[in-house]
């Protein structure tokens, strides 16, 4: 373990242990049992904050071998890697992962939301039991807004940290209607409530329907996937970010793109599980491939769109299982 992944998982214990203490103070309504759990927690995460402290973190109990990461940001004071659980730990661990993929999904939308004047198609997929992925639409105020985001790296660690950005969003989307301000206030909430060593991508799109099948769109990008305009007859158009991405410094300074959207014109967003995917020889799809395939499909409506996107980029890389989250959005003005 690196003394930068030391160094992080010090500051992932110091702020479980400032919790645990502030709870202590005060645990209203919590009963002596769960008063000692708390407790052995706390000692639990002295003990581990000991092992950071003369670089025996990480190492597992069993096996002297080096824990999961993804299992230390879930469960920072493990002692045991994933290969040296008893069985009753695997079956509980399991189960746990199980309730979170759950949750993970609960925070996406569940049904594909109406836009006026736009069709749309959307297609979310995890590489893992818990996904990193992240779109939402928010409709309730003078444009239509669409989020995509992509948090680093995968797993349960990554869908904790995209659950905490879209409890943020549906506070902030309805007081906050820029993408720009939006982004920005994102930031600095996620600069402030997690390490460092995380960040997200994303991007904000608000929509306005024109009544002459004309829709304006701006849009702000934190150092994500530039999403793709391909206008009616098959030119394609890059939105590139418009800023840096998310929870690496609180002051970055996020500006706004504007265009028109025509009729018959096609928008796409996604992240980078789409362009990543590799094949067995380790080749990735990339951004030549997409951008060839949606200059190839300029009328193709959305739902078969990404069917057929998916379809493609199964046969690219000839295998059934996800190398990274993937996740597409489509929508054509009509």
């Amino acid at each position: 373990m690196t003394i930068a992944d030391l160094e992080h998982f010090r500051n992932l214990l110091l702020e479980r242990q400032n919790n645990v203490v502030q709870w202590l103070a005060s645990p209203e309504n919590a009963g002596q049992e769960e008063i000692d759990k708390v407790q052995n927690l706390l000692t639990e995460i002295k003990d581990a904050l000991e092992r950071v402290e003369h670089k025996e973190y990480g190492v597992c109990a069993v096996c002297e071998g080096e824990i999961e990461h993804h299992r230390l940001e879930i469960q920072p004071t493990a002692q045991i890697c994933l290969e040296c659980i008893s069985q009753q730990e695997r079956n509980q661990l399991e189960e746990e992962l199980f309730l979170a993929s759950k949750i993970h999904r609960a925070l996406l939308p569940q049904t594909v939301v109406h836009i006026d004047g736009f069709d749309l198609a959307v297609k979310s997929l995890a590489a893992r039991i818990v996904g990193g992925d992240y779109y939402d639409f928010f409709t309730g105020g003078r444009s239509a807004r669409i989020v995509i985001a992509d948090a680093m790296g995968k797993g349960l660690p990554a869908g904790l940290l995209m659950s905490n950005i879209q409890g943020a969003l549906k506070i902030l989307a309805d007081e906050i209607e820029s993408p720009s301000q939006l982004v920005t206030r994102i930031n600095r909430w996620l600069c402030r409530n997690v390490p460092v060593t995380k960040f997200v991508s994303f991007v904000c799109i608000a929509l306005d329907s024109g009544a002459n099948q004309t829709s304006r769109l701006l849009m702000a990008n934190a150092g994500h996937c530039p999403p793709i305009i391909v206008r009616k007859g098959g030119a394609i158009e890059l939105l590139e970010p418009t800023g840096g991405v998310l929870g690496v410094h609180e002051q970055f300074v996020f500006s706004e793109c504007a265009h028109q959207l025509q009729s018959g014109d096609l928008l796409v967003l996604y992240t980078d599980g789409v362009t990543d995917a590799e094949n067995g020889k380790g080749e990735m799809f990339g951004d030549n491939r997409l951008l060839q395939f949606l200059s190839s499909h300029p009328a193709t409506e959305p739902n078969q769109l990404v069917s057929l996107l998916m379809t493609e980029i199964d046969s690219f890389a000839g295998r059934k299982e996800l190398s990274d989250d993937l996740t597409i959005i489509a929508l054509r003005r009509q």
